[in-house]
């Protein structure tokens, strides 16, 4: 309907599966009572953090930059129309974080709680992981919407924009620049302060 190509079909198809998928998650793991108060506030605390931190200005180009209506072509506009743009991404980096909260437990678990107090390999392993995935993001996911030469907006989690955003290294002739892992990089404290702390205000001894 949209005259997508295979590419952008592909894109498509893995965009809405990773927007959908904390969603129904959520909602089955709260019907069966395995998710905690804790892991729910950190996940809508990353909701928004991302929508109001850089998904609302990338998506828009609030400052200095382009809406992402004309960072990409118009079968992609059809299929995810600009103003659903912001929620799927923001959806999107919900899961990321999630993953993130499971790969955490995963490491640590059996040594130590990797959330009751800040620990330097904790942090390790999140910033590798939000950085990891959102290199992929870059080269593979959205390399031919992602912009240059300033296209990308300014942004509260992008606080040095297209003003400072030199080329860090490049994959396959595609670039990963500093602008677009910025986001992440201030993103990895924020969230495990957050985790922390709620993890030391919880009235119950349960690990998120």
């Amino acid at each position: 309907m949209c005259n997508l190509t295979n590419e952008e079909l592909w894109l498509v198809v893995r965009l809405y599966f990773f927007a959908v998928t904390p969603i129904f998650l959520v909602s089955y793991l709260l019907f069966r009572k395995k998710i905690n108060y804790n892991t729910i506030v950190v996940l809508a605390l990353t909701f928004f953090i991302c929508a109001f931190g850089f998904e609302i200005w990338l998506t828009y180009g609030l400052m200095d930059g382009l809406p992402v209506s004309l960072r990409r072509s118009e079968a992609l506009n059809c299929a995810v129309p600009q103003d659903l743009n912001w929620i799927l991404n923001s959806l999107g980096d919900v899961l990321i974080v999630w993953i993130g909260l499971f790969i955490v437990r995963l490491i640590f678990s059996k040594s130590f709680d990797p959330y009751k107090n800040w620990n330097w390999s904790v942090f390790f392993v999140f910033f590798t992981w939000f950085i990891a995935q959102n290199i992929y993001v870059e080269v593979f996911f959205y390399h031919h919407q992602l912009g240059n030469s300033g296209d990308l907006s300014w942004a509260p989690l992008m606080p040095l924009g297209s003003y400072f955003n030199p080329t860090l290294f490049e994959i396959i002739e595609r670039p990963v620049t500093f602008q677009s892992q910025s986001a992440w990089i201030i993103m990895t404290p924020i969230i495990y302060f957050i985790i922390i702390y709620l993890n030391k205000k919880s009235t119950i001894n349960e690990a998120l």
